[in-house]
């Protein structure tokens, strides 16, 4: 959003981000930021406005490798206090009012992006025996993990790093935005920027249980309630990621659905819990929520129906020189997807 404000503020970034024990290039950055005027911000009332500045920080965050470099910068305590007028603006801002409120199931949007290969309609069945397996080849994958990989957390292994149940053919949904189809097309986490994309309407059958992850305690309580060690599977990303070496764990998904229907994360809850090892109950033990995208629910069982008529069909017609997404509504139909 700064160098949004000020492309001065771009600039001396990424000069700080090449050389970030220069002191020097460090200074350029903080004055930069100094100049910055954050008040317009505040009066901001279209949710559209954001859409740029957070697609870059989905896109951006790194749950398998270590920092780059300007992150570093971005880290460092100085920066993050010239950063915090604008952060206060946008908190402010009426278009960012949303970012707190929890799923609404009265707007529930199910997307499909693709490019060369046919869209995927919702999986409205089969939950439970998808989280079953996804729980039976995460633990096969620890157990593997703590056999034929280091214990050194800094040795060059990779896998598994997501919190979410990756694997399991399960539903999930974002809502929509006045111009925009579904939050899901402008923002997805390790995204293959297809250019494409069906969006069906999904409604809910009764009033569903709803577990919010509004922040940092939401997410711990979670995952200590409903703990799953998976240490040895994501020993090294995490490190690399968060630093921290020691026990890890994510929610037991399968143990989670017999109790909620589905799991929403607010737009602010993803801006302070994603990519940070968060400690839990158990002291020697932490978390990272890691591969979830902002105002994103994970349906957890069937409890889900798709609204007539048929899926709308969007495209995106962004060039790389474009700063923020333009997807818009397309005329052709379910029959040429």
């Amino acid at each position: 959003m700064a160098h949004r404000l000020n492309h001065g503020v771009w600039s001396a970034w990424i000069g700080a981000g090449r050389l970030p024990g220069d002191a020097a290039l460090r200074g350029e950055l903080l004055r930069a930021l100094e100049r910055l005027d954050t008040d317009p911000v505040a009066g901001w009332r279209d949710p559209l406005m954001f859409l740029g500045p957070m697609d870059e920080t989905v896109a951006a965050a790194r749950y398998w490798q270590s920092p780059d470099e300007r992150d570093v910068v971005a880290a460092d305590p100085a920066v993050v206090e010239r950063l915090r007028p604008v952060a206060a603006a946008i908190a402010a801002a009426p278009g960012a009012a949303w970012w707190t409120t929890p799923a609404d199931p009265a707007d529930l949007r199910y997307t499909s992006r693709f490019d060369t290969q046919r869209a995927v309609p919702p999986p409205l069945t089969g939950a439970a025996q998808q989280l079953a397996d996804w729980r039976i080849a995460t633990l096969a994958d620890n157990r593997r993990a703590a056999t034929e990989r280091s214990a050194d957390p800094a040795a060059p292994f990779s896998g598994r790093w997501w919190s979410t149940p990756t694997g399991a053919r399960l539903v999930t949904t974002t809502r929509r935005l006045p111009g925009l189809g579904s939050i899901k097309l402008a923002w997805e986490d390790d995204s293959f920027n297809q250019s494409d994309a069906a969006i069906w309407s999904l409604r809910t059958s009764g009033e569903p249980r709803m577990w919010e992850v509004d922040g940092p305690d939401a997410w711990t309580r979670l995952d200590d309630r409903y703990p799953l060690d998976v240490t040895h599977g994501r020993r090294h990303d995490w490190y690399r990621a968060t630093g921290r070496d020691g026990s890890w764990r994510i929610p037991d998904w399968d143990a989670v659905a017999a109790d909620w229907d589905g799991v929403h994360l607010t737009v602010a809850g993803y801006l302070s819990t994603a990519t940070r090892a968060l400690q839990l109950a158990d002291a020697t033990a932490a978390t990272v929520l890691a591969g979830w995208d902002p105002d994103q629910t994970w349906w957890l069982t069937d409890c889900l129906a798709a609204v007539p008529p048929q899926p709308e069909m969007w495209h995106n017609a962004t060039s790389p020189d474009m700063p923020t997404p333009t997807w818009h509504r397309v005329s052709w139909g379910i029959a040429d997807w």
